[in-house]
């Protein structure tokens, strides 16, 4: 049982568990031809028509995937069919009861469509993914970037965050900051400093390591601060408190301790407040820049300090909680890793991800992980991803960077 006062991080369907109030999620795994889409769009309409019930409604259907002009006609029309099979007739505004509204959209795996239905100031969803018979579009052109990912460290407890260069690993878990330096190829053991603190921690913990030039200074974990000072041995220093966390170059921001989420009170604070978030990346505009968040209520938000935009749910489904901003030379200059929508049972895995206005464009193949992924921070041109692996037990900690695809 979840303790109270408590959010569990989304991987599998609590990133669409909390958006627009009670949400009816259902996925449906069904395997169409491109000519034949009569069995996905009839399960579509009767979950829509569970919800909605008999009586009338307004039916607007959005293509945002390579499907024809032809093949989403084909869907709007069987949706209406089976609808008024279900005793649901499409009408106008003025008779409605509820305003549905359906988006075509499709990532690496599939199709997704996303039914929106608007019921006063409720609004449910309900989803169908399609399995594709053709290679998606961004594999036909080839994706412009590959994913790599390099094993740093493993250990049996937890890890919550790593720091690392060529001569020294640093390693943050709930207890301790440990040092490595690199003696004959192999990390040795330098340092062991203690995490001390006067309170207990929330059980889906999270902790970051914050570098200031050639190695990290401070050590971040709920309602904890320790200051780290480099010296033979390493000395580090903890106090309890509510330290904003140096999410990006910048700006912190305020982690509510009693949970495992940040308030969404940024330093220095904007001219608006961001939405309590899980995850945060900056991505560089022309003449200014935009936070990219995942917040506690489901949704993905594009906030520029003033205004307040949530992406589309449809192109946003299967996306996890955790996000990292890499940078590198290909594309925009700026890449998003979104690990995917799926539970602490198994595997997960990485995409990436550019955003040039609001629409996000998939630009690489998923990259799997031996588990789920606990832990995913950005550290400039490189995020630190952390997996705990399902088959050995252990918590697995990869350097995660781009490269650009010729």
């Amino acid at each position: 049982m979840e303790p109270a006062n408590y959010n569990s991080l989304f991987r599998m369907t609590g990133l669409k568990r909390h958006f627009w109030g009670t949400i009816f999620a259902l996925l449906l795994a069904t395997a169409a031809s491109a000519s034949n889409w009569t069995a996905p769009a009839t399960d579509l309409a009767k979950s829509v028509a569970g919800i909605t019930g008999p009586g009338t409604v307004t039916l607007a259907v959005l293509n945002s995937s390579s499907l024809t002009k032809s093949d989403a006609a084909d869907i709007q029309h069987t949706i209406e069919a089976q609808l008024r099979t279900a005793g649901v007739r499409v009408g106008v505004a003025t008779n409605a009861t509820s305003d549905v509204r359906v988006t075509l959209s499709e990532n690496l795996q599939g199709y997704l469509w996303v039914a929106e239905i608007k019921q006063g100031n409720s609004t449910q969803v309900t989803m169908v993914s399609v399995l594709r018979t053709e290679a998606p579009a961004l594999l036909q052109s080839g994706p412009s970037v590959t994913i790599r990912k390099t094993l740093l460290w493993s250990q049996a407890t937890q890890i919550l965050d790593v720091w690392a260069s060529d001569k020294d690993l640093m390693v943050l878990d709930p207890q301790q900051v440990s040092h490595y330096a690199m003696e004959s190829g192999k990390w040795q053991l330098t340092d062991s400093m203690q995490v001390v603190r006067d309170h207990s921690f929330p059980r889906d913990l999270r902790g970051m390591l914050a570098p200031a030039l050639d190695r990290p200074t401070q050590a971040y974990l709920p309602g904890t601060v320790c200051n780290i000072t480099a010296g033979k041995p390493d000395t580090m220093a903890c106090h309890d408190g509510d330290d904003p966390w140096p999410v990006i170059v910048g700006r912190s921001a305020l982690f509510n301790s009693g949970r495992n989420y940040f308030t969404g009170a940024i330093i220095p604070a904007g001219a608006r407040q961001m939405p309590p978030f899980y995850s945060l990346v900056l991505l560089p505009r022309s003449g200014n820049s935009v936070a990219l968040l995942t917040g506690i209520d489901g949704r993905v938000h594009l906030n520029d300090g003033f205004n307040d935009h949530t992406l589309p749910p449809a192109t946003t489904a299967d996306w996890g909680s955790d996000i990292a901003a890499v940078r590198s030379k290909c594309g925009g200059g700026t890449q998003v890793l979104v690990t995917s929508a799926s539970d602490d049972t198994v595997t997960d895995s990485l995409r990436t991800f550019e955003i040039p206005e609001r629409e996000p464009i998939q630009v690489s193949a998923a990259t799997d992980f031996p588990g789920p992924i606990t832990a995913l921070w950005s550290h400039g041109d490189t995020a630190i991803a952390v997996a705990h692996n399902l088959r050995t037990g252990s918590y697995e900690a990869y350097n995660v960077y781009v490269t650009c695809n010729q």
